[in-house]
C-alpha cells in the first residue's frame, strides 16, 4: 500500500503548491488523481518518487518512509516504482527490446549497464513482456519508426522490467488517439488486477478517469478536496474539485471543465 500523509511543497515565499495532503493507494486498484491545470497532480507524483524534495510529511509504500531514505536505499526503492511519462521517454534509436531491457538498469551495476550486458534470461523477460503489451512483432524495431500507442506500449513493458510493486503515469494518454488511449489504459487496469500493482496515474480527461480508476484523488490548489471511489463522483464532487480559487462554488458546473 501507499500512504501519503500530510504532504507538503513550498516555493518562493512560502508558496504551497502542495498542502497537507493524504491519501492512500491500494495494490490492484487504478488510483487516478484529477484536478485543473496547475493543481499539483504532477508534483504529488515526482513527489512520490522523490524526483523532487518537498518539505514535509510521509510517504509511505509497505510502511517504508521512502522520503527518510538515503540515497543508496533510495536507489533501491526506486527500483521497484516504474515511471510512464506523457513523451514516453524512450531512447528514440534503439530498438524497442533495447529500450524496455532498460528497466533493467536499476539492478545492474555501473559497468554492466553502461555496456548492456543483459543475461539471456533478461532478453527473454524483456520479449515477453513486449508480447504482453501486443508489440512482440516490433521488438527489433527502432521506436522512432513506432506510433505514439505503440512507443506508450514500449514504457509500460520497460516499467514492468523493473518488478514493480507501484507504476506512477504521468499524463500517459495526452498525446494519443482514442483508439490508443483505450489499448493502454485497458492494459494498465488489467496490470493493476493480475499482478496486483498500485497504479497511480495524473489525468485531464475526467470520463477516462471514472470508466477506469478503481480510486479518485480530486486535488485543486494543491489541497486534496476529494478521495473515495470512483462511483461517489458526480457533479457536485466535480465541481469541488474544479472549480477557480476566485469564483464561488456554485457558479462552476461540470461541463465548463
Amino acid at each position: 500500500m501507499l500512504k501519503v500523509i500530510q504532504l507538503d511543497k513550498t516555493y518562493g515565499q512560502n508558496k504551497h503548491s502542495l498542502k497537507d495532503v493524504n491519501f492512500t493507494a491500494q495494490p490492484g486498484e487504478v488510483t487516478a488523481i484529477i484536478g485543473p491545470s496547475g493543481a499539483g497532480k504532477t508534483t504529488i507524483l515526482r513527489s512520490v518518487n522523490q524526483l523532487i524534495r518537498d518539505n514535509g510529511g510521509k510517504i509511505l509504500l509497505d510502511d517504508q518512509d521512502i522520503r527518510q531514505a538515503n540515497k543508496s536505499e533510495l536507489r533501491k526503492i526506486r527500483h521497484h516504482i516504474g515511471m510512464i511519462f506523457q513523451n514516453y521517454n524512450l531512447i528514440s534509436p534503439l530498438t524497442a527490446l533495447e529500450n524496455v531491457l532498460h528497466g533493467r538498469l536499476g539492478a545492474k551495476s555501473t559497468f554492466a549497464g553502461i555496456f548492456g550486458m543483459y543475461s539471456t534470461d533478461e532478453k527473454q523477460e524483456a520479449l515477453a513482456l513486449l508480447n504482453e503489451v501486443g508489440l512482440g512483432e516490433y521488438a527489433y524495431q527502432r521506436c522512432d519508426q513506432l506510433s505514439g500507442g505503440q512507443q506508450q506500449r514500449v514504457g509500460i513493458a520497460r516499467a514492468l522490467m523493473q518488478h514493480p510493486k507501484m507504476i506512477l503515469c504521468d499524463e500517459p494518454i495526452a498525446s494519443l488517439d482514442p483508439k490508443s488511449t483505450k489499448i493502454v489504459m485497458d492494459i494498465l487496469r488489467q496490470l493493476a488486477k493480475e499482478k496486483q500493482l498500485i497504479i497511480l496515474i495524473n489525468l485531464h480527461q475526467i470520463d477516462i478517469a471514472l470508466e477506469y480508476a478503481d480510486h479518485i484523488v480530486g486535488i485543486n490548489s494543491g489541497e486534496i478536496v476529494f478521495e473515495g471511489p470512483s462511483q461517489a463522483v458526480d457533479d457536485q464532487v466535480l465541481q469541488k474539485i474544479y472549480r477557480q480559487a476566485d469564483q464561488p462554488k456554485q457558479a462552476v458546473t461540470a461541463n465548463e471543465n
